[in-house]
């Protein structure tokens, strides 16, 4: 599809060559590092991308790396700063056989276990051989090594979501989201961001794929990879649903939505069923946990619903995050 085959709708697109597919609800679902942390979660995960999708909504879907890969990789950038070879071989050892024991124990078929592990093969070695020829960290060399932890990711889940008969394809976020070159902070260019999101998502959609896009990162306009900085992924979720004028954007974490204060320490704390767009970026500002004010800030002023859900916990309601005017 061209662009010249998209409509405005609102202040985004929507493709007017499948009716059927357009009338569909189009819903950005991000699931976090919990979300994708093991065997288990990912099944949840991938349960409910599924039930979701045979409800009868279309989906883009947003991984986060697995749980604390993210955090290894940093350690690989300090081992490399600090000139520690043998701590850098054992760093990027450890992050690969984490992978491939997640995938070989999601009880794929032998077709799909091989062509996973292949893949995962191939991007750790890619990982290990820039990492290893590296001598000194930049913010921009330090982005390109943090990329990687969503780059496995999404193997993962689209290898779960294609044995359970679903079709998904993988998506490098830095095909997609332009941004400038503040490595470690990037900020997208929405118009560009726009453009190469609903070229390359909207087919996919309207054809009955589930697009699985690398959260936290971007690429600049000579395809340097950037990250997003903290929380990244859910930025990605948020300008997903943006550009792509999205019915909702739905945030999957591991508690049922915004508290008035982290449930696992405080016992008290006030479950918030509902809140408005400005009363949730004052929260996010003022470091409520499940909140980043970047995720917040690209749907602003937009009739877009973000939702905060809880993966293990899929029936509970979640928080819903809204537009208000004045008038209301």
């Amino acid at each position: 599809m061209t662009k010249e085959l998209l409509v405005t709708k609102q202040n985004g697109f929507m493709n007017d060559c499948d009716t059927e597919t357009a009338t569909k609800p189009l819903l950005v679902m991000k699931f976090g590092g919990t979300s994708v942390g093991g065997p288990i979660p990912i099944a949840r995960t991938t349960s409910i991308i599924e039930r979701y999708t045979r409800e009868g909504n279309s989906l883009v879907v947003v991984a986060s790396a697995i749980k604390g890969v993210t955090d290894s990789l940093v350690g690989i950038g300090k081992c490399i700063q600090d000139g520690k070879r043998l701590e850098l071989e054992l760093g990027l050892e450890d992050i690969f056989y984490r992978h491939l024991d997640v995938a070989n124990n999601l009880n794929l078929s032998h077709p799909l276990k091989t062509s996973l592990n292949t893949r995962i093969e191939e991007l750790f070695f890619e990982l290990y051989q820039y990492a290893s020829e590296l001598r000194g960290l930049t913010s921009e060399k330090s982005d390109r090594i943090l990329s990687y932890g969503e780059r496995l990711s999404i193997r993962i889940v689209q290898a779960k979501l294609l044995s359970r008969g679903l079709v998904a394809e993988t998506v490098d976020a830095t095909e997609i989201i332009e941004t400038d070159d503040n490595f470690g902070q990037a900020s997208p260019d929405i118009e560009k961001t726009a453009r190469y999101a609903r070229d390359l998502l909207l087919p996919m959609v309207t054809d009955g794929v589930i697009p699985i896009v690398t959260g936290f990162i971007g690429s600049t306009r000579y395809r340097k990879t950037t990250t997003l900085g903290r929380g990244g992924s859910d930025y990605t979720a948020s300008i997903l649903g943006k550009v792509l004028d999205a019915d909702e954007v739905w945030i999957w974490t591991d508690v049922d939505g915004v508290y008035s204060a982290d449930p696992r320490k405080e016992p008290n704390a006030q479950f918030i069923p509902e809140l408005s767009q400005v009363r949730a970026h004052q929260m996010a500002m003022a470091g409520a946990r499940v909140l980043y004010p970047k995720t917040i800030e690209p749907l602003m002023g937009t009739g877009i619903d973000l939702w905060v859900k809880n993966t293990f916990n899929p029936d509970a309601a979640g928080t819903r995050v809204y537009y208000k005017t004045d008038s209301k």
